[in-house]
């Protein structure tokens, strides 16, 4: 099985109102993500290692500065049918700096838990956000897909 792609994403936590960072995906065309709310984050470039993507991407789509963070786990979507997959780094943070800028992507927002799950989002997401929320590892996701439908999802080893 042959590696498609590798983002990372983060969940930016800020302390004062245990609000989290969401981007609302609504300025770029052909976007897989549009009027979805998904973290910050993007795609791993050539030569660089996660954790640089990870504070290059915030950067870039925020105007802010990590301070430090934290690696959750890894998200990986299998495609049986074209016999690839894409994986994604999970981080979470709740320490950093900067004063937040407009996002050529889509529209910045703080929300609560229950605010981000009542907005439009990838339903899968939820599995590993109840644990990167709550700023707890949790290895692995694995989603399986034929015929562009899931049919099987997998958390540190257990199906569920």
């Amino acid at each position: 099985m042959k590696l498609k792609q590798a983002y990372t994403v983060i969940y930016i936590k800020d302390k004062n109102t245990n609000k989290f960072l969401f981007l609302y995906r609504n300025k770029k065309k052909n976007d897989i993500n549009h009027g979805k709310y998904i973290g910050v984050g993007g795609k791993i470039e050539p030569g660089e290692s996660k954790d640089e993507c990870i504070v290059r991407e915030v950067y870039e789509e925020t105007n802010l500065k990590l301070k430090s963070f934290y690696y959750m786990g890894e998200v990986r979507y299998i495609d049986l049918d074209a016999d690839s997959y894409e994986k994604m780094y999970v981080y979470y943070s709740d320490d950093y700096s900067g004063m937040m800028k407009e996002c050529s992507e889509g529209s910045l927002k703080f929300m609560s838990e229950d605010e981000f799950y009542r907005s439009p989002h990838w339903e899968g997401d939820k599995i590993f956000l109840d644990y990167a929320l709550k700023n707890k590892a949790f290895k692995s996701v694995d989603y399986y897909y034929l015929g562009g439908i899931n049919f099987k999802t997998i958390l540190m080893n257990k199906e569920v």
